[in-house]
């Protein structure tokens, strides 16, 4: 599926689910409390969206909130540890939060 299909049917599941807060994975050594980089979350995710697409497993990237900041979410649709290998928990500031979606499917 092209990824500009992929990230308009995550962006609908997303608007479909509601309001979506992000949570920690286990072991992600988050550092609350950083500051974040003069780049918006936007910017962040666009720059590395296709790279993590390209990761086996993720299936979505989208923003959302942990403990009331922006976050980055990752939606996976396999063992979110091996997947959390190669995403770091934080990129310019911003949270990366894991969450385990399984395959996400058009309708």
């Amino acid at each position: 599926m092209e990824l500009r299909n992929r990230m308009t049917l995550v962006l609908g599941v997303l608007l479909a689910l509601g309001s979506l807060t992000c949570r920690p994975p286990e072991k992600n050594g988050l550092g609350l409390g950083m500051a974040v980089s003069g780049k918006t979350i936007e910017q962040v995710q666009q720059e590395h969206t296709d790279a993590w697409m390209a990761i086996p497993g993720v299936v979505g990237i989208a923003i959302g909130q942990y403990q009331g900041k922006p976050c980055i979410l990752v939606f996976t649709a396999a063992d979110t540890e091996q997947v959390g290998r190669k995403i770091p928990p934080t990129v310019d500031g911003y949270p990366v939060v894991l969450q385990y979606t399984g395959e996400i499917h058009a309708r």
